[in-house]
């Protein structure tokens, strides 16, 4: 339970540091948006896992201290959601009013070519520019969702991955504790410990990978 009361306690100071990141102005991008989502997703997952597991122990004092925390969380889950929607929603307010602040300086330049030089209005093509930053803007959203879309899909893989190795640990230590119960030789226990590592390794690798293959998405989509 520790482990994974020291685990949610590092979710809620990432969502701090990024709303304040998003709150303050330093940074605004679709990617933030997307990694906070995905932070917060994880943070509910977290929350249900370790409300589980306090309903399971059977010490009074610990399962109490233990249902006080998830209250705690909670809590901060709900005011993370609430202050995230808030922040989106002034972004969106200030994202269009630039856009209309542009569209109008673009109309007010179009208005003002000298109608003495009628080619002038013709090689500039505002509607032309137009469209095109259109499609700019268009093409920015769309890459913008996949970037969420990936990072939302890279934290769970890396969470599951986490929660699995969580898990493991777990299971080796209830494994040496029956074994040695059991009085099983000793060989035999080195070789449950030899599987353990093994077992590490693979979970560093897959982490590895996920990493690499993220980046490598990411690098091809920009």
């Amino acid at each position: 339970m520790n482990s994974l009361y020291n685990h949610a306690l590092k979710q809620v100071n990432v969502l701090q540091r990024d709303l304040e990141k998003f709150q303050t102005g330093e940074d605004t991008s679709v990617a933030l948006q997307g990694q906070i989502t995905a932070t917060v997703n994880a943070f509910k997952r977290s929350i249900d896992d370790y409300d589980g597991m306090a309903k399971k122990e059977m010490i009074d004092a610990k399962r109490e201290k233990a249902f006080a925390r998830v209250a705690k969380f909670r809590e901060d889950y709900d005011a993370f959601n609430k202050s995230f929607a808030q922040l989106k929603s002034r972004e969106e307010q200030l994202s269009h009013g630039r856009n209309r602040t542009q569209l109008l300086e673009r109309r007010q330049s179009r208005m003002n070519v000298p109608v003495e030089h009628p080619y002038q209005a013709t090689s500039a093509s505002p509607y032309l520019q137009q469209a095109h930053a259109m499609r700019e803007r268009d093409f920015a959203q769309r890459t913008g969702m996949h970037l969420d879309d990936m990072l939302h899909q890279g934290m769970e893989v890396l969470d599951n991955l986490y929660q699995q190795r969580t898990t493991l640990k777990s299971t080796q230590r209830k494994m040496l504790d029956a074994a040695n119960t059991l009085g099983l030789s000793r060989n035999v226990i080195q070789l449950i410990e030899r599987r353990s590592s093994e077992d590490k390794w693979i979970f560093y690798a897959g982490v590895c990978i996920t990493l690499l293959a993220l980046w490598a998405i990411v690098h091809y989509l920009t």
